[in-house]
């Protein structure tokens, strides 16, 4: 049996395979069968807002934010079956992990309500006055009572960050009815408790400040 040359088996093997063919086989490999993930933003329903009234605090306010390690120190979203226990979506994650979303909108509610002279973040570098120090205790759907309850819980610590002295100490839960099931309404609803606690946690700590 004859062979093909050796140039023209190489223009054979380098010949381009149709579009088609290619496109149904990267997406057999990338694909598949496999579940979806997917993937939500934790927001403050209520927005910054406007400015509050009340006296200027003449104080840079630094806001730091972490979770303890375990359950929520992570982009997985939580879910309690029967209340008591808790169980992470199989296939539901935040955009990013809750505490570094709260520590944003903590910064942004606090800033927009002007009662201080300036809200960083406290690893921008800034020398500040005050240390407003969040840790997220929970953030989970109770879903032992359909359609089910989102509840957040915040721990708050103003800390005189130039005398190291603690002005106020505070623990802050909220919660928010869920409107339609599984991971879409506990964004929905968690943004509805972020709202909420942050319009709190602004009013609790320029009250403290002042104090």
């Amino acid at each position: 049996m004859r062979r093909p040359a050796p140039d023209a088996l190489r223009r054979r093997l380098l010949r381009p395979l149709p579009l088609l063919g290619v496109a149904g086989l990267l997406g057999a490999c990338s694909l598949g069968n496999a579940p979806r993930s997917d993937f939500y933003l934790l927001r403050d329903a209520a927005g910054p807002g406007a400015a509050a009234g009340g006296e200027r605090i003449d104080r840079v306010l630094m806001v730091s934010a972490m979770a303890p390690p375990g359950l929520y120190d992570s982009d997985r979203m939580v879910f309690s079956a029967d209340g008591l226990s808790r169980s992470y979506f199989q296939f539901g994650y935040w955009s990013e992990r809750p505490a570094q979303s709260l520590q944003t909108l903590a910064e942004a509610r606090l800033a927009t309500a002007g009662r201080f002279r300036q809200v960083v973040s406290s690893t921008s570098g800034v020398r500040g006055d005050l240390l407003l120090s969040l840790r997220l205790d929970e953030l989970y759907l109770d879903a032992s009572q359909p359609p089910g309850i989102v509840w957040l819980g915040v721990s708050a610590e103003l800390i005189d960050w130039r005398d190291r002295r603690l002005l106020g100490r505070r623990q802050l839960r909220q919660s928010a009815p869920m409107l339609r099931a599984g991971a879409p309404g506990l964004a929905e609803a968690a943004g509805q408790a972020m709202g909420v606690l942050l319009a709190t946690l602004a009013e609790w700590s320029a009250a403290t400040a002042a104090a």
